[in-house]
């Protein structure tokens, strides 16, 4: 967790949020959202949020999220 909240509904962001937050909605964000209201702000479920936060880490192709290691 950060010291960050979600400047919607005040929940403590994560770094995950915030990194999907700044590749999805704007890269130069000083404000964000946590991912239940992400996801509700896009329209999508959660899990597809959670699903491509996985992705990231996983394929390393983006420098905002720490690739997993095996």
């Amino acid at each position: 967790m950060t010291d960050r909240e979600c400047g919607r509904c005040g929940a403590a962001l994560s770094s995950d949020a915030i990194a999907l937050y700044r590749k999805l909605v704007c890269r130069e964000a000083r404000t964000y959202l946590c991912l239940d209201c992400l996801a509700e702000a896009l329209s999508v479920e959660r899990s597809k949020l959670d699903e491509l936060i996985d992705y990231y880490h996983r394929t390393g192709i983006c420098c905002l999220f720490e690739k997993y290691e095996p």
